[in-house]
Formats: structure tokens, sequence, C-alpha cells
């Protein structure tokens, strides 16, 4: 026992001891140092506390709404019952065959439209169908003054609101021809410009119209417009 190599033993076992601690430590500041790079590399977003309203402010702002009128359907106004004017209208069937008084504003809204459009185009054509002689003569005046001037009408009839009755005539013996006045209201874009691209009449705004025309039967059956004015 006297010759087992003690000193050998003990300087391998303090060996091990050092290589052990300096594994240890070596590994630990390696894998920090990796943990570390990893972190900075790819860093993760901060999570910043949600505010009120914060998501409603990342959103875009809503598009605006197209502004115009709101299409709705014609409405066609008949008298009250027991008044002078509804027994005048119930009495036109007497002078005017197949006469519906329903139908009439249905058929002078139509004749509305086509009369402005066809005035507005200088549709002389049109005008003379639907117009009376006299009313021909000065919406025909009109017209050629406006060429001369060389002007240029821009009409949007955008909606015939409303037809009422409001006059009623030539329903009894003697009285002369049938004719009966209509209140219409509509809504339009119209104005006129000169040759200098001004506008001299009218308004680029959407504007309400009410007019009183007034519409005689010919010999053929149909209406044909002996008056027109702003209402």
């Amino acid at each position: 026992m006297a010759d087992f190599p003690w000193d050998i033993v003990m300087w391998a076992v303090l060996a091990v001891i050092i290589g052990s601690a300096v594994f240890f430590v070596l590994r630990r500041r390696i894998g920090a140092q990796a943990f570390r790079r990893e972190t900075i590399s790819s860093p993760r977003p901060a999570q910043l506390p949600k505010q009120p309203g914060a998501t409603d402010a990342l959103k875009p702002p809503p598009l605006p709404k197209s502004v115009g009128l709101e299409q709705k359907a014609t409405e066609y106004g008949l008298p009250a019952e027991g008044t002078a004017l509804a027994q005048s209208l119930a009495r036109v069937g007497s002078v005017v065959n197949g006469f519906s008084a329903d139908y009439f504003l249905k058929n002078a809204e139509d004749m509305f439209a086509r009369t402005v459009k066809a005035f507005a185009c200088a549709d002389k054509a049109v005008l003379k169908s639907v117009l009376a002689p006299a009313v021909l003569e000065s919406f025909t005046k009109v017209l050629d003054e406006r060429a001369e001037r060389h002007e240029r009408v821009h009409l949007e009839l955008r909606q015939i609101e409303r037809l009422d009755y409001v006059s009623i005539t030539g329903v009894e013996v003697g009285e002369g021809p049938c004719q009966i006045g209509v209140r219409i209201v509509s809504w339009q874009v119209s104005y006129c410009r000169d040759e200098k691209d001004v506008i001299v009449e009218g308004t680029e705004a959407l504007t309400e119209f009410r007019d009183r025309w007034v519409f005689e039967p010919k010999v053929n059956g149909q209406w044909m417009i002996v008056a027109t004015q702003a209402d």
C-alpha cells in the first residue's frame, strides 16, 4: 500500500473537477449567446395596450355615398270627393270618349317628359306633335333666338314627383272645348350656356319645378298642350 500512487490519483481527480467546472461555465455562456442572437435576429412586435377606439382609427374612412334625389314612384292626385273639381272631372267622360282620370295623369306625365326633353334638344318635330299651334310658335321663337346666340341647353329630368288636377272647363253644354289643367312637380338640372361657356340661364343645382299645363283633346282622340306656365 505504501507504493500506491496517491499523488497521481489526486491530480487526476483535480483535473476532472477543473475540467467539469470549465465545461459547465463555457456551456452556459455559449447557450446564452445563442439565445441572445436568436432574440435579436427575429424580434417579436411589442404588444401595446389597446386604447379605446384604436381599432376604428386604423380603419379607412367610409366612402362618401352618392348624393342625389331618392327615386320614388310618381304620385297622382285626384280631387277630393264632393268638390266642384271632382264633379267636373266626373263629367269629362261625357264629352271625351274613353276618358279615365288615372290614365289621363299618366299620359300627361309622359307628354310632359317628352316635351321638356324635346325643347332642350330643339326637336321641333316632337314639339309639333304635342303642342297646340300657338304654344309651338312661342317655343320655336325661343329656340331660334338661342340658336342665333349660339347657346347650348343642358337638361336632366331627374324625377316627376307629382301630378294634380287643378282646373277643368268645357264639360258643360255650350262651354266650348274641354280643357284640363294639371299641376306638375318635377326635379331637374336645367341651364343654358352661351358661346363663351358661361351659364346665362338656370343653374347646375338640382331644382324643383312647379308647372301648370293645360291639355285639350284633339279630333283624333289624342291630347295636345294648349298652355304652359310656372305655378
